[in-house]
């Protein structure tokens, strides 16, 4: 009987000890993020990646669109803060799909924020949920309308700045900027599921195969894929190649 009394008052003891620490795992941290300007964690020349030291160049998100897994393509040109709201953010950018090209513009809007728990002395841990509104130009062929929920991870350093979160960039789950969002046309209205991130795309189903890195699904390759993952499949002449047009600017054309 002491027994089962001793089991169930550290059972007791676990749950409470539980929620306290899932207290301190998160805060809201949505009235104080409207003192920060968010833009470069969207959109920045360069990368610092603080468990290694090293700068990269910003990433280019990995994105596709519909059942099929077509490659899609996603630039920001631009975005900055909203003067008339702290918790908005004007873009402007251009998307791709095989080799059709849209200029966009739109929103992201802050609708949460929160603070998580420490990972090591002097740095905290967050994350903004937002909204995007982005839409192409109506006047080329094949354009529409992109909504969704973007899910962005940032840290705030000892100076109290807040940068991208590179703090994991070790880990095999790795990734930022994860967009769930829904492409609708605007002639026919016909809606496509349109997802992209940083470093891995969010739901992306069988397409994703990779264990330590994003890597596409042989099934899905002839879908816009074949040249990343010649890219990135061995260091020949051919990946050399592919690597450099991994690496053009589309954008810019």
């Amino acid at each position: 009987m002491k027994m089962k009394r001793l089991i169930t008052t550290m059972s007791l003891l676990m749950v409470l000890v539980g929620a306290i620490a899932q207290n301190r795992i998160s805060a809201d941290y949505y009235t104080k993020i409207k003192d920060f300007n968010l833009s470069k964690l969207w959109h920045a020349d360069s990368l610092h990646m603080q468990t290694t030291g090293y700068t990269i160049a910003f990433p280019e998100p990995l994105g596709f669109i519909g059942d099929k897994y077509q490659r899609f393509y996603i630039h920001y040109t631009s975005v900055t803060s909203d003067s008339k709201n702290p918790y908005r953010y004007i873009v402007h950018g251009k998307t791709r799909v095989k080799n059709n090209i849209c200029p966009f513009t739109g929103t992201i809007t802050i609708v949460k924020a929160v603070q998580l728990k420490s990972v090591e002395a002097g740095y905290k841990q967050g994350k903004v949920i937002c909204k995007v509104d982005f839409k192409e130009d109506s006047r080329l062929a094949e354009s529409g309308e992109i909504k969704g929920t973007l899910t962005t991870l940032f840290y705030i350093n000892k100076k109290g700045q807040i940068l991208y979160d590179t703090l994991d960039t070790i880990s095999d789950s790795f990734c930022n900027n994860q967009c769930e969002a829904v492409w609708t046309d605007y002639v026919t209205q016909r809606a496509k599921k349109c997802n992209w991130g940083d470093f891995r795309i969010p739901n992306s189903g069988g397409l994703d195969s990779g264990a330590g890195e994003f890597r596409v699904s042989t099934e899905y390759q002839k879908n816009g894929w074949d040249n990343y993952t010649k890219a990135f499949s061995d260091n020949t002449d051919e990946a050399k190649i592919a690597q450099k047009e991994e690496a053009r600017k589309w954008w810019d054309f």
